[in-house]
């Protein structure tokens, strides 16, 4: 432990082809070699400082230097950033660059969250030699994440970060003597009037669109540009086998990935390229939001105060991470698996993913044809269907079923998180299904995965899924959600129509979590074909994302009956 810190700032660190980067590093204020953490941020290092999975403060005077460094293109540093490009060699260069400081003893980490994570697996898979730990926070299992592998393209949240991104490249722009006026009023409209900008048809003609300069990023992220290099679905994951460090995954049971970071701790465990990476896996998952700050309080719910970054102890955890893999020392700080209960608002450890103790449980879908909106019919049960007659809506892509909290970025535009759903659960247009008042206590904890038989009288749709804490007072939460695009029913690399009328099994991964519904609670199951704008509306055309000006509605039918039994599985513990 250090007495007292140093900060020094813009430190410049010069890459392999001349191109000097900037950083801001913490370190220990004495004549000592320490090991190092690097934080690497498209997002301007000053406040990424920030983070609360890992403070640089803490970090340095627990003995650690932190750089943090803004990436190529971005804030103080020099060259052209692009969007979602490739930061491996930038990171290898980086790492070994403070490696060779007088300060650093030669052991490195890596810590950051999103966009700063994806940078961590990018500069591991290029083993720079001195890197021994990675610490990525809410980030997926490869180049796609959980919905995007469902076919969905996240709407706002891509129209919200491209144009937040925009201003620093287009202030970099007026540095060099470019007039960006035009751009820089079609980049402050778009983030004024999000929702005109979300609902604007066709989107491919979105005036933000026709930015010269900034829509090549944009496009990246409304398109299926990030496809292209994928041929087989081994390309859609990291390649496990070439990371030789361990790794502490981390994020929140709203983020946007959780179950992902089950699927690095076990990919790493079995494809692992060294032993320490086999071996040295870890996970850290709290009720949070996606981002890097850690609140007890999150949508409408507060768990309480062993949920905070400071009551869960995020930082010394992840301290305690970077002291066994770059200091050598053991802590029970550190543990395989951390997550968090919501309901009972308790913290637990577990060696592996799922709990070996599972027992899982299908909860079938029932009603006599008229499960439509909170007065339906529609029951969640145990019991197996017998004959029953399905359930039918209608989605009209000019009348979305709104976004209503989830597991959104909540620096965009929409509230994230878990939210009262009952404005959500009046549409006719909304499939619910729920079981009776619970006599005893549930715990789910595990992956969820909605298994449903439908069909459609168009050659594409969309199907979205919720499941609900129901209170004894009616207020119904957000647990887990999960979607899927029809044509992409197979796999996102094999699009295929549907033929209307056509009755297909859609598996509806609905991502991991963790709660229990408590005596008195009710589980709850919604079903519908939008949650717009947080995805794009399916056009229900089969066309091309982004061409229609005009969608067509499509009526869903909903199957519950001895041979097309509908249901979700949940991970439930034993009592």
């Amino acid at each position: 432990m250090s007495n007292s810190i140093r900060v020094d700032r813009d430190v410049p660190i010069k890459m392999r082809d001349g191109v000097t980067l900037r950083a801001d590093i913490f370190r220990p204020d004495d004549n000592e070699k320490h090991p190092a953490v690097v934080v690497r941020t498209p997002y301007d290092k000053r406040p990424s400082a920030r983070s609360e999975f890992f403070s640089p403060i803490e970090g340095a005077f627990a003995g650690y230097a932190v750089i943090i460094q803004d990436v190529r293109g971005r804030f103080a540093s020099e060259g052209e950033w692009v969007s979602g490009g490739p930061e491996g060699q930038d990171g290898y260069d980086t790492i070994e660059a403070v490696a060779a400081e007088p300060w650093c003893d030669g052991n490195i980490g890596m810590a950051g969250a999103s966009y700063l994570g994806r940078n961590q697996w990018q500069a591991a898979l290029e083993n720079p030699p001195h890197l021994k730990a990675i610490a990525p926070h809410v980030i997926g299992a490869g180049r796609l994440g959980e919905s995007r592998r469902a076919g969905m393209i996240g709407l706002e949240g891509a129209i919200s970060w491209s144009a937040a991104m925009a201003m620093d490249t287009l202030n970099k722009l007026a540095q060099k003597g470019k007039d960006v006026t035009k751009m820089l009023n079609a980049v402050r409209y778009a983030m004024d009037n999000i929702e005109e900008t979300c609902n604007f048809l066709p989107l491919m003609d979105l005036p933000f669109l026709q930015i010269e300069g900034l829509s090549e990023g944009f496009m990246r992220r409304l398109s299926d540009a990030d496809l292209e290099g994928i041929k087989s679905e081994e390309d859609i994951w990291w390649p496990y086998e070439k990371m030789q460090v361990a790794c502490m995954h981390s994020a929140g049971w709203y983020d946007m990935s959780p179950g992902d970071q089950f699927r690095n701790f076990l990919g790493m465990k079995e494809k692992g390229g060294s032993a320490v990476a086999r071996e040295g896996q870890h996970v850290f998952l709290g009720p949070w939001l996606h981002g890097s700050r850690l609140h007890n309080l999150v949508g409408g719910m507060n768990f309480g105060r062993f949920s905070s970054a400071g009551g869960s102890f995020a930082t010394a955890r992840h301290i305690a991470f970077f002291d066994k893999y770059l200091k050598g020392i053991d802590s029970p700080y550190l543990v395989p698996i951390r997550y968090f209960i919501m309901g009972r608002n308790r913290w637990k450890n577990a060696e592996t993913w799922p709990l070996p103790e599972t027992e899982w449980q299908r909860f079938y879908l029932h009603s006599r044809g008229h499960a439509n909106s909170l007065t339906g019919d529609g029951i969640l049960s145990r019991e197996e269907p017998g004959a029953e007659p399905p359930d039918i809506y209608v989605y009209n892509p000019l009348d979305p079923v709104p976004t209503r909290g989830g597991r959104i970025n909540p620096d965009m535009n929409i509230p994230a998180g878990p939210l009262d759903q009952t404005l959500i659960e009046e549409r006719n247009d909304v499939l619910v299904y729920t079981t009776p008042e619970l006599t005893q206590e549930i715990e789910v904890t595990g992956p969820v995965v909605l298994h449903l038989f439908a069909s459609i009288s168009t050659r594409d749709t969309d199907f979205h899924a919720k499941l609900v804490d129901v209170y004894p007072n009616g207020r119904a939460i957000n647990v887990a959600e999960g979607c899927i695009r029809a044509r992409y029913r197979k796999s996102i690399l094999k699009p295929e129509m549907i033929t209307p009328g056509e009755i297909n099994e859609y598996v509806i991964d609905m991502s991991s979590t963790s709660i229990v519904f408590n005596k008195g609670h009710r589980i709850r199951l919604h079903i519908a074909g939008s949650n717009f704008p947080h995805f794009d509306r399916n056009m229900n055309t089969g066309n091309a994302f982004g061409e229609d000006a005009v969608g067509i509605p499509s009526m869903q039918t909903v199957y519950h009956q001895a041979d097309l039994a509908s249901y979700i599985e949940l991970p439930v513990m034993p009592y």
